[in-house]
C-alpha cells in the first residue's frame, strides 16, 4: 500500500467534505432566504393585536359595529355583472359599497370593487376575471365604519356575506 503525497489540493476528498458541506448550508440558506423575501406574507390586517399566540381583533373593531347593526349581504355573479343584496339595520343606505375580492395568497391576484347603489339595498359592477379557486371577500362603505365577510369559491355564483363568517386573517 502506497500514499501519493503528490496529490493536488484540490483532489483531496476529505477537503471537500470539511469545506464543501458548510458552503452547500450557507448556499441553501441564502435560497432559501431569496425564496421568503421575494413574497413576503401579507395576511394580517393592521389593526388585530398579538395576544399570546392568539391575532385578536379590537372590540370597537368595523365588525363589530356590523355585527351591532345586524349586518348581512346575499353576493351573486352572473352575465358580467356582480349584484349584492344587503339586509340589516342601516338607517341610511350608503351610496357607494367597497368589495374586496381577496386571493388567499398573492395580493397581486385581489380585484377591489366599487359597488354602485341601484335601489333599496342593491348595489352593482361590472364581475371582472377572478379566475378560480376560493376567495375571501370583504364588503365595507367607502368610510369604513363597518365591515362583513365571506368566502367565495368557483364559480362564483352565489354567496352569503355576514358578522358571523369564519374565514382566515386577511391583508389590507
Amino acid at each position: 500500500m502506497t500514499i501519493d503525497n503528490n496529490r493536488p489540493w484540490w483532489k483531496e476528498p476529505m477537503l471537500w467534505l470539511v469545506l464543501g458541506l458548510p458552503a452547500i448550508a450557507v448556499v441553501a440558506s441564502f435560497t432559501s432566504y431569496y425564496f421568503a423575501a421575494r413574497d413576503p406574507d401579507t395576511l394580517i390586517k393592521t389593526e388585530y393585536r398579538k395576544v399570546g399566540l392568539a391575532m385578536v381583533q379590537p372590540a370597537s373593531s368595523a365588525a363589530g359595529v356590523a355585527a351591532a347593526l345586524d349586518l348581512s349581504a346575499r353576493l351573486t355573479s352572473g352575465r358580467g355583472v356582480v349584484e349584492l343584496v344587503l339586509r340589516g339595520r342601516l338607517t341610511t343606505p350608503p351610496e357607494r359599497l367597497s368589495l374586496s375580492i381577496l386571493h388567499p395568497s398573492h395580493e397581486n391576484m385581489d380585484i377591489h370593487l366599487l359597488l354602485a347603489h341601484t335601489h333599496d339595498l342593491t348595489y352593482i359592477a361590472a364581475a371582472p376575471d377572478m379566475g378560480t379557486g376560493k376567495r375571501v371577500l370583504v364588503l365595507e362603505p367607502q368610510d369604513r365604519s363597518w365591515r362583513i365577510t365571506g368566502q367565495w369559491a368557483a364559480p362564483y355564483a352565489v354567496t352569503e356575506l355576514g358578522t358571523k363568517s369564519t374565514h382566515p386573517l386577511t391583508h389590507p
